[in-house]
């Protein structure tokens, strides 16, 4: 998707130089935290007296302030909001427990909502129609109820330059959510048109200053937000603010564009939490993500870097997934079931930790525990008249799955340790368009085999009987056969050569002992090793 001009551009450039001035930790910028103002009537009052003079935008103080969870603050119409240049505006509520809301509704255009710290509070979007693109950029969010972004039947919304952090006390006390047990720092309902970019989602704080090198220069002015709470006011912040369910989740949304995050769900490899996927996209279409680095997000039933449920036109580009993997599921989750022209290319997927780790029943390993999974669970359950799916290799093959293509994708395991394998489950074989060029990068599953650096493909549970892998894995049939078709037809143009970027030379995972490989590794060649 394509925006023609980008909103207040001069104020942005200006309040980017500014925000990005040294700060100080001196009593006369600190006395203002000391005691949170009851700022509910106040700034409702600024909004609407700008309102109704067409003063387009209202510039906060820095300071704490406190509003009222049970009434929220509405963004009138021709106003737009703006946090302190200077030391952070903060937006927080008393009960810490409780979540307030900026609320946005369609009679306000091109608005834009910038450099404000949102502490259990968040911003809902309600059925905004813009004709031109509205902004949310360059905050900080904790916590942030439902989701610290909620928007509602909109359109052209660029969500961009922000950060998005959760604690423990405020993750998703349900292991199966249902829709309204479950949380992600962007929530996306019938939305269109729009661009989520250059954002963090989640964090290990004490590694927020290894993060600065390699992030864009959007995200400076939250990440010093982030600094003068813990260094100037003492903020006793939880190291670990990864407890995000999702990062994002799409439901019903056209032409959503997810490109250049992080995404970094904290420490699930040293003890379990509750999560959704990392980009969770149901019932959707058009759908563009690219450039973003995905970790924390184990590949489990709620879990996953990525799950593709009912969805058309998916384009999974050049990301790099730490111990994760992509899910591409038709179910009854949305008006359709198909799942087709899912377009996964030049993607790193490394994988660093023991199987153990991962809840991962015997029963459904390999169906839905791989690197990219494609599984339709209703047929497996017979149009939803059985209960479970059929596990074996008795299932019957989808009429649900259209024009499926992997290309040029990557995976390597760190040493030990098995690579992960393409599992294509209950495809129809016609539908796969999987080339040569998905290859291992390390060790691959067996070596020793011509086209040993191939990625393996499952199909249908048929594994090879009585053999295993060096690391006892098992090793599929070789029933499903790679394709020596050139793929690049299948890519837009404008998607073909993006570079994985480097944000993963800043990670050390499985608590600070494994540090990422490169997605430049060439693809494994054993007379060479």
């Amino acid at each position: 998707m394509k925006f023609s001009s980008i909103i207040f551009s001069t104020a942005l450039l200006a309040l980017s130089a500014s925000v990005q001035a040294k700060l100080e930790c001196s009593l006369k910028q600190t006395k203002r935290y000391i005691d949170a103002l009851d700022y509910s009537s106040t700034l409702q009052g600024m909004i609407d007296e700008a309102s109704i003079l067409k003063k387009p935008v209202v510039y906060l103080d820095s300071g704490l302030f406190s509003i009222d969870p049970k009434k929220p603050i509405v963004l009138k119409k021709g106003v737009s909001l703006k946090g302190s240049a200077n030391e952070p505006t903060i937006l927080t509520v008393n009960d810490k427990n409780a979540t307030a809301s900026i609320e946005v509704y369609e009679d306000n255009q091109a608005w834009a909502i910038q450099n404000i710290v949102f502490e259990n509070v968040n911003i809902v979007v309600e059925k905004n129609k813009n004709e031109d693109e509205t902004s949310i950029s360059g905050n900080l969010f904790f916590n942030g109820g439902r989701g610290s972004v909620i928007a509602q039947y909109g359109e052209k919304l660029y969500i961009d330059g922000n950060i998005f952090l959760r604690d423990q006390l405020h993750e998703s006390e349900k292991k199966i959510p249902t829709y309204n047990e479950t949380n992600a720092g962007v929530l996306f309902q019938t939305q269109k048109n729009s661009v989520v970019s250059n954002n963090i989602f989640g964090m290990d704080l004490r590694k927020m200053d290894v993060l600065e090198p390699v992030v864009s220069p959007q995200l400076k002015g939250p990440l010093q937000n982030l600094k003068f709470m813990q260094d100037c006011l003492g903020r006793e912040l939880a190291d670990e603010q990864g407890y995000l369910a999702s990062g994002l989740q799409l439901y019903y949304s056209k032409d959503i564009t997810i490109k250049e995050n992080i995404m970094n769900a904290t420490f699930p490899d040293t003890h379990p939490i509750n999560q959704n996927h990392g980009i969770s996209v149901v019932g959707s279409n058009q759908t563009y993500i690219y450039q973003n680095f995905i970790a924390g997000w184990q590949i489990t039933d709620m879990g996953g870097a990525i799950r593709l449920t009912s969805a058309v036109d998916g384009y999974i580009m050049s990301n790099y997934f730490a111990n994760t993997g992509v899910m591409m599921y038709a179910a009854v989750h949305a008006d359709f079931m198909q799942v087709s022209n899912m377009v996964l290319h030049n993607n790193f997927l490394y994988r660093f930790l023991d199987p153990e780790v991962t809840p991962d029943q015997e029963q459904v390993s390999g169906w839905l525990y791989e690197g990219f999974t494609f599984f339709d669970f209703y047929t497996a359950r017979l149009n939803y008249t059985i209960r479970p799916p059929i596990w074996d290799s008795s299932v019957p093959i989808s009429p649900w799955g259209w024009n499926i293509v992997l290309s040029e994708n990557k995976f390597g395991a760190s040493e030990g340790l098995d690579p992960n394998v393409i599992s294509l489950g209950n495809l129809d074989p016609n539908e796969a368009l999987v080339d040569h060029k998905n290859c291992y990068v390390t060790e691959p599953l067996v070596s020793g085999l011509e086209q040993d650096q191939r990625i393996h493909l499952l199909w249908r549970q048929n594994y090879e009987k009585d053999v295993q892998s060096k690391h006892g894995g098992r090793i599929p049939q070789r029933i499903m056969q790679h394709t020596n078709n050139d793929l690049a037809n299948q890519i837009p143009a404008h998607l073909r050569n993006l570079k994985v970027p480097d944000y993963w030379k800043v990670f050390t995972l499985k608590n600070d002992t494994i540090p990422m490989i490169s997605p430049d590794t060439p693809c494994y060649n054993s007379k060479k090793q």
